[in-house]
């Protein structure tokens, strides 16, 4: 049987009454982070830095970027200015899979440094974007990337409202957590951290069938925070048959 032909990633860049679901996993198609909310025309090259908070706090703003200089908030129904994140903004991100593939067991959701999915070590270099630092607060140091997850495909119903708490840097649990199945987010948001720490569907998809599971994510900046050019590595594992 066939792997899937397209397994992507994709953004909300309409409103909630009216998505508008772009394709961020091809070339220069991104999502990218800012602490200005006006940054919809910004070539990848020419980025600017964000200043490094004096507090730990969440990154505000969240662009899809559908080619190198075309951009939109998420969730703004506008290219510009951006609203600022907002864990009510419930159709915020999704994955996407064709009908070619069957999934052999419940897909992962979670975050790596490189296109390589190497293995990362907790708190090493401390203040690494996916590694961890002192501001987390925490001894397991859990990553600056927040996750979360629905409990049930978009066939079987998308959400009607986010999740119930909003994420916080501390946010995190050693290994796999997972939605209670059906219309339920997690409680709190998860750490994404490669094979450290990530989100298991509490459920298989249906095989060779097209379909979407729903997913929130926000970025976090504090000030142990190495100075960096960071990338992240969204990633939905899986195995197939």
């Amino acid at each position: 049987m066939s792997d899937f032909t397209t397994l992507r990633l994709e953004g909300n860049y309409g409103t909630l009454g009216a998505p508008v679901w772009a394709d961020l996993s091809g070339a220069n198609r991104e999502t990218r982070w800012s602490d200005s909310a006006i940054q919809n025309t910004i070539a990848s090259a020419v980025w600017p830095a964000m200043n490094r908070p004096g507090a730990t706090s969440i990154v505000s703003y969240t662009y899809a970027y559908t080619a190198d200089a075309v951009g939109w908030g998420y969730i703004s129904g506008q290219a510009s200015p951006c609203p600022a994140y907002s864990k009510d903004n419930y159709l915020w991100s999704r994955w996407w899979w064709d009908n070619l593939g069957s999934f052999a067991s419940a897909p992962i959701y979670t975050a790596y440094l490189t296109t390589a999915h190497a293995a990362i070590t907790r708190g090493v270099p401390d203040g690494g974007l996916l590694q961890g630092s002192n501001d987390t607060l925490n001894v397991s140091k859990f990553s600056y990337m927040k996750g979360n997850a629905f409990g049930r495909v978009t066939s079987a119903g998308a959400p009607a409202a986010g999740p119930a708490a909003a994420p916080v840097v501390t946010d995190g649990t050693v290994g796999s957590v997972s939605p209670a199945a059906g219309a339920n987010w997690l409680a709190n948001y998860q750490s994404l951290m490669g094979d450290l720490d990530y989100i298991t569907a509490p459920f298989t998809p249906a095989a060779t069938t097209q379909d979407q599971w729903n997913v929130h994510f926000a970025i976090f900046s504090g000030p142990n925070q190495v100075p960096s050019l960071y990338l992240v590595i969204q990633s939905l594992r899986y195995s197939w048959t």
